[in-house]
């Protein structure tokens, strides 16, 4: 009864009626869901099994270049196959040109911006 009180906050018991549920703050779960390999593994297996002497990874590419080249996704497919090729361009953001702007404004002109997707004229913030 006396290790009770230590976890006892508020009058209530931590942890549930038992002490022995989650406590509060505290994932059920800290590692997360166990990662496997099974279903990963069969797909790669798959891609290299050779039923009529080409693979279906080869299949696959030939099945992409086809509709990069005459489908009706072509747009898609292409991306797809450059991005794999030659990796995604990097996106970045240049935010020193709009920081000075924002810098010159009021929290009441950020707000009006915020709510009408225009800065306001002098006489809107009256």
């Amino acid at each position: 009864m006396a290790n009770n009180a230590k976890h006892r906050r508020n009058g209530s018991l931590a942890g549930g009626v038992t002490g022995k549920e989650f406590l509060p703050g505290r994932s059920g779960n800290p590692l997360g869901r166990p990662r496997t390999t099974v279903l990963i593994e069969a797909h790669r297996q798959k891609m290299f099994d050779e039923p009529d002497g080409r693979t279906v990874a080869q299949h696959v590419a030939e099945a992409l270049v086809d509709e990069s080249l005459r489908g009706r996704q072509r747009i898609a497919a292409a991306s797809l196959i450059l991005d794999r090729l030659e990796g995604r361009l990097p996106q970045q953001l240049d935010l020193n040109n709009i920081t000075p702007e924002l810098a010159d404004r009021s929290d009441d002109e950020l707000r009006y911006y915020l709510k009408h997707s225009h800065w306001p004229e002098s006489r809107e913030l009256q």
